[in-house]
């Protein structure tokens, strides 16, 4: 049974088992792989038995780990574990004292192997393995016993081998005996081998020698015939004749006692040899004179014979040695036409490597002339000729860099893929009590393919730059490196630094379109330049010299870009030329930190344009943004403004969560936009003015880069944010001054306008809250993720906010003095005591039905009725535009003033009648006072009541800062006063009149100047409500 195994393997398992010096004979194998347990791991092993041995065979490099004794083999198993070893060591000294020829039980490169536990893959191959190692130690076992048997009882075995073989030698013949004979020459050759005690060879005394010679003869199995040569050639056949006879003398004694060992074979010798005759033994002894002749005559052919062979080889040598070069002469001629192929073809790389060959092929016949020829004429010929070639194409390629830099550029900064880091996203949430806060959310890192166009062309680069490695086959690879250096120095030269700058006489789109090629042609150059570094080794260039290039190639960049952007001064588009500038700038810095890998370069020279142009870029959006906010202040007309559609209710309400701000208490309709129209309490101007600034903030965010991880951001020194929010301070500053001298333009007495002035004011807070909203969104800091700020009370903008609660409170003034004016218009009749007399002959209807009465009649519904329904009539226009608190304030104050004017008049008028002094006249005074207090007593509930229904809470409503009774009484305290000291005047003395007369005075005034003071102190009231009010919305403003 053999190993089924390749070659190597088998080859080391015979190493093993000659080294070990047992048979090469394999009877069993494990066909599956064992583990053991060694060193704290696994190991794979096999096992391989022979007839004498099992061997525990380490399975990873063939090598030999122990091996145990087949008679000596004790297996057993359990489960799949099977344990192999050898007895213990007192039974094998015993085994070796009873026989010195008992090898040790185990041999092992340690004594870790005396038992081993080997786990296999099954219980059925554990089970199979140890009944074949079993039977292979009974097998042992048994031999063993048989060769005992057979050296314990020789002459039992041979009687009855001799019985056994009698009646086979009674019928055989002479043919069949000389087969037989082999067993008797063996037994012959271990007798001869194992002398009896005391006797020794006389032979071997005298002649070591010759014993040996005869010895190695007389062995019919393995004769050596090299003792009957050297005798022959010698001459000493006679000696050797005679060494026979002593040899066969000597042994006489071993034959007789083998003769009688083997009686029944002796005599059939002696009948065979008895039956040939004197004749054949004559015959016999000729023969062998004439084959020793003829012997002898060979000897002599065989000499002449191995001479001239010797000779024949010598010249076969020769042959072999001159086909052997000419042999390698062909694969040098084949390998120089290999060569000459390559460089015709312009194989470049391939024909490097072949000479190179054809160099080590051609170094042994450097001492023949083919050698000389081709090492020292052709190799240096066809070096030069790869030389020139390579250079051709270095040149071709350095002209392919050139003409590839635009393209490559150009194509790098139209990419649309994108590589996006993970990010935080942040949205928007506003609750219906108009609360806003930011909730915050992490985006995932992705990534957006996109083919790149001109892959070919770094193709193309990539290949070409593998002439380096032919020019450092060469050994010119200095002059590679030098020359690559100097081409690329003067391509930047030509293509980048001396660059003539355009004309003015361009327009705005060639000079932006001109220095986009130029930024495509240097972005190329930058990124080929990092390309060749990392392909090329060693490098072309070191990084200290791209740096230089950068740093040099930044410069007359950020040369060229101020010299464009002085250009674009002029021209219309400046702002939008500018952008377009930025961009490419920007884009341009960005592929290049990200894309080159070679070295880190550093963007500071092109960052400080790109943040110069971006603060002109802002400052023109916020000139552009103030000129629009003025052309939308200064063309306001103050009229309400009306929805049509849901579209316009949605740019002018809910894109600015007006409809969710509860704290200015805007009259807007709760459901929102139906159908049909709604009328806006507020201006366009301020739907206008957010847009304004939101897009104003939005052109800020898409120039402005506020992440800090960016290679490309603004100046440290200068914070964006706080840049961003005094940008937007400035717009809301400037469109407060617009209102301010807007609010100058308005009409005096234009009371709606001035009212729709103060709601859009008041609503500008709203928009500051809108415009810091996405301030927040875009920031990228953590804005207190979950706080709640509320709409109307914006935290970071709360300076800008304020300005426009100034503007409120201005506005409110105005109101309040156009409200004013038109009420004391309508009361100026008050003031005449004609006007108390035509109510006083209306109401008596003493006058007939005249033109006269009807003059009165239009008297009547003049004066306080007039100003009272014209402040009546006044509430619903105003509540229609105004906050209802502001309502209510400006409401109480013009009723008031109305309350203290109306007495004042009245005063007036009485006062001015008492000049006649005539007892008519103090009658009919009386008469206006009590139709004074009749008025009053009639129409102040109603007015009370028309109060109330129109707009709730007011003051006047509930106690009307008008006291009528009162008024009427101390004016008829005055009148009678007056009237007395009249009539005392005729009747008494100067004096008595003259101390009449200051009573009467003295009581009229105190009288006048009460009621004065209680109107006044309720109208004071009023507006001090109100005052207190405004006080405690600016503290909170101000805390905000």
């Amino acid at each position: 049974m053999e190993v089924e195994t390749d070659a190597r393997q088998n080859e080391k398992l015979q190493s093993i088992l000659r080294d070990m010096g047992d048979s090469p004979h394999i009877i069993y194998y494990t066909k599956e792989s064992l583990r053991i347990h060694r060193h704290g791991r696994l190991k794979k092993v096999f096992l391989v038995a022979t007839p004498y041995y099992v061997y525990l065979v380490k399975a990873k490099g063939i090598s030999f780990y122990a091996r145990w004794q087949n008679k000596l083999l004790t297996v057993s198993s359990t489960k799949n574990i099977i344990s192999i070893g050898a007895p213990e060591s007192s039974q094998v000294r015993q085994l070796q004292n009873a026989s010195q020829a008992v090898p040790d039980a185990v041999d092992s490169e340690d004594s870790g192997f005396t038992m081993v536990k080997l786990e296999c893959a099954s219980v059925l191959e554990a089970t199979t393995t140890e009944r074949c190692l079993q039977k292979l130690a009974a097998s042992a076992r048994l031999r063993t016993e048989q060769l005992e048997n057979d050296e314990s009882y020789p002459a039992q075995n041979a009687t009855q081998e001799t019985k056994d073989a009698e009646d086979e030698w009674s019928g055989a013949d002479s043919e069949g005996s000389e087969d037989d004979a082999g067993p008797l020459w063996g037994q012959q050759q271990v007798l001869l081998q194992r002398p009896r005690e005391g006797e020794s060879s006389s032979l071997f005394q005298k002649a070591p020698s010759r014993y040996l010679a005869v010895a190695s003869l007389v062995d019919g199995e393995f004769t050596d015939y090299t003792a009957l040569k050297n005798a022959y050639l010698r001459n000493e056949e006679d000696i050797l004749q005679e060494d026979l006879a002593a040899f066969v003398k000597e042994n006489e004694g071993q034959v007789e006692k083998l003769c009688e060992t083997h009686y029944p074979a002796f005599l059939h010798a002696a009948r065979q040899c008895f039956s040939i005759s004197e004749q054949d033994a004559e015959l016999v002894g000729q023969e062998l004179s004439g084959a020793t002749t003829l012997a002898r005559s060979s000897v002599m052919e065989m000499k002449r014979s191995a001479a001239d062979l010797n000779l024949s080889r010598c010249v076969k040598q020769n042959v072999a040695q001159v086909v052997s070069i000419l042999r390698s002469t062909m694969e040098l001629a084949e390998m120089l036409e290999t060569v000459e192929m390559r460089v015709q073809k312009q194989q470049l790389l391939g024909a490097v490597v072949s000479l190179k060959q054809l160099m080590r092929v051609a170094a042994p016949f450097a001492e023949y002339a083919l050698g000389e020829y081709v090492i020292h004429h052709r190799v240096p010929q066809l070096s030069q000729d790869i030389f020139t070639a390579a250079v051709h194409d270095f040149n071709a390629w350095l002209k392919l860099l050139r003409d590839s830099s635009l393209p490559i550029g150009a194509a790098a900064l139209k990419w649309e893929g994108t590589v996006k880091t993970g990010s935080i996203e942040k949205k928007l949430r506003i609750s219906e009590e108009g609360e806003w806060w930011v909730e915050m959310s992490y985006v995932r890192a992705c990534i957006r393919r996109a083919p790149f166009t001109e892959s070919s062309s770094i193709s193309n680069i990539i290949y070409g730059a593998s002439l380096q490695e032919v020019f450092e086959e060469l050994c010119h690879g200095t002059y590679y490196r030098n020359y690559y250096a100097e081409s690329r120095m003067q391509q930047a030269k030509l293509d980048l630094y001396e660059v003539p700058v355009s004309s003015e006489a361009l327009s705005g789109d060639a000079l932006v379109a001109e220095l986009e090629r130029y930024c495509a042609t240097a972005l190329g150059f930058v990124l080929i330049e990092d390309i060749v570094h990392n392909i090329t080794e060693p490098h072309v260039r070191s990084t200290t010299e791209i740096i230089c290039m950068w740093e040099k190639l930044s410069q007359a960049m950020a040369d060229r870009a101020r010299h464009i952007s002085t250009l674009l001064v002029s021209d219309p588009n400046y702002t939008a030329r500018m952008m377009d500038v930025f961009c490419l700038l920007r884009s341009f810095i960005s592929i290049v930190v990200d894309c080159v890998k070679s070295v880190r370069l550093s963007p500071l020279i092109l960052s400080l344009v790109v943040e110069s142009m971006s603060d002109s870029i802002i400052s023109s959006w916020l000139q552009e943004a103030c000129v629009e906010a003025t052309q939308g202040v200064l063309t306001e007309t103050l009229l309400p403004l009306t929805a049509t559609t849901l579209g316009e209710y949605h740019e002018y309400v809910t894109r600015f969560y007006l409809d969710r701000c509860k704290s200015i208490e805007l009259p807007l309709p709760s459901a929102g936009f139906t159908s049909g129209s709604v009328t806006l309490p507020y201006a366009l101007m301020v739907p206008v003015i957010g847009d304004i600034a939101l897009r104003f903030l939005s052109q800020c965010h898409s120039i402005l880069v506020m992440d800090e991880s960016a290679v490309v951001r603004q100046s440290e020194l200068n914070n964006v944010d706080e840049m961003l929010l005094k940008y937007l301070s400035v717009l809301f500053r400037t469109v407060a001054e617009l209102l301010h001298s807007h609010l100058a333009t308005v009409a005096e007495r234009a009371v709606m306008q001035l009212a729709v002035f103060v709601t859009s004011c008041a609503t500008m807070s709203v928009i500051v809250s809108c415009v810091e909203q996405q301030f927040v969104l875009a920031w990228h800091f953590d804005y207190d993720e979950g706080k709640r700020e509320t709409l109307g009370a914006p935290r970071l903008l709360a300076s800008s906010a304020t300005l426009f609660e100034k503007a409120v409170q201005k506005g409110i003034e105005r109101l309040l003095t156009a409200f004013i004016a038109e009420t004391e218009d309508r009361l100026r009749p008050v003031a005449e005591l004609d006007y108390w007399k035509g109510l006083v002959e209306v109401r008596r209807a003493a006058t007939p039905a005249t033109a006269t009465r009807a003059n009165s009649k239009d008297d009547d519904e003049k004066g306080l009725l007039e100003a009272m329904e014209y402040v009546i009539s006044m509430i619903p226009k105003l509540t229609a535009v105004l906050q209802v608190s502001v309502v209510r304030s400006v409401l109480g104050t013009v009723v008031a003033h109305a309350a203290i004017t109306t007495q004042t008049n009245l005063e007036s008028a009485i006062h001015g009648g008492c000049r006649d002094g005539t007892t008519s006249d103090f009658a009919a005074l009386r008469d206006c006072v009590r139709e004074f207090e009749l008025m009053c007593a009639i129409q102040i509930p109603l007015w009370q009541k028309r109060i109330g229904a129109a707009i709730s809470s007011v003051p006047a409503a509930q106690r009307f800062p008008l006291q009528s009774k009162h008024i009427a009484d101390e004016l008829l305290l005055w009148i009678g006063r007056k009237e007395a000291a009249e009539r005392a005047k005729t009747n008494q003395v100067l004096a008595g009149i003259e101390g009449a007369g200051k009573f009467v005075a003295k009581g009229v005034g105190k009288g006048i100047y009460t009621v004065g003071q209680t109107v006044k102190g309720g109208a004071s009231a009023i507006t001090g409500a109100a005052s207190a009010r405004a006080g405690k919305r600016e503290h909170q403003s101000a805390l905000f």
